[in-house]
């Protein structure tokens, strides 16, 4: 994960105020956004789940101050189309 010019800047800060290694203030950055990346790499959602199904599957994250990551039915169904359609 890039981190935008913003985030550069205010992790140069916290280093220096911290004393800590840029790179280190970078990993802890990014480490939550690599876990979720990781962590549902991992998940198979096979075809054809009910409700039920999904929701046992379903993995939640919450990033505080920033959000509750989920993954949507929804979403789920509108990519089985796509995927039927083919």
């Amino acid at each position: 994960m890039k981190l935008s010019r913003a985030d550069k800047i205010k992790a140069e800060e916290l280093a220096e105020k911290y004393g800590i290694p840029l790179e280190e203030v970078k990993k802890i950055i990014v480490a939550p956004y690599d876990f979720i990346r990781k962590t549902t790499s991992k998940l198979e959602f096979p075809d054809g789940l009910s409700r039920e199904e999904f929701d046992k599957m379903k993995t939640n994250f919450m990033i505080p101050a920033l959000a509750k990551m989920h993954a949507s039915y929804f979403l789920y169904n509108e990519i089985q189309k796509k995927k039927n359609k083919k």
